[in-house]
């Protein structure tokens, strides 16, 4: 596994989750180091799921510890994921959970088998929950307009 090459993706899911950079880079980086330190997780061909369930466990943790910090302005500038205010608007109906699986699926640009796998259901079940995830969004976004 390229550990730059998963940076990026595994940072904004640490993002999504905190709402606040410097959180989602510790959060990041320990991720990485526990990834790293534990043996018993290399060679199983799953590396990039086992980093989101860590980095989705330390954020649990996070929270748990602290509320986090609402996104402010100079985030906002950096992290244009939701420029569009009706998509805004539509992401913020859906559940907690479905936003995350948009998130991994088009931010992140995640396979539906990781996704699958991380949300402990088939491909088939991840694959039919986005169509209707995706269908949920584009009806909130006809009755924006």
């Amino acid at each position: 596994m390229k550990i730059e090459k998963e940076y990026d993706n595994i940072f904004r899911y640490a993002l999504y989750h905190t709402k606040n950079k410097e959180d989602a880079e510790d959060i990041t980086q320990e991720a990485f180091l526990k990834y790293i330190q534990h043996k018993e997780y290399h060679n199983k061909g799953n590396e990039r799921q086992i980093l989101y369930t860590i980095v989705r466990n330390l954020c649990i943790d996070l929270h748990r510890k602290i509320k986090p910090a609402p996104l402010d302005e100079s985030m906002k500038s950096d992290d244009d994921v939701f420029s569009d205010v009706a998509l805004r608007v539509a992401m913020s109906e859906l559940s907690e959970e479905e936003r995350e699986i948009i998130i991994l699926r088009y931010v992140n640009d995640e396979n539906i088998s990781v996704i699958a796998k991380l949300f402990g259901t088939s491909r088939f079940t991840m694959s039919r929950r986005i169509n209707s995830i995706i269908k949920k969004l584009k009806n909130a976004l006809r009755e924006e307009n």
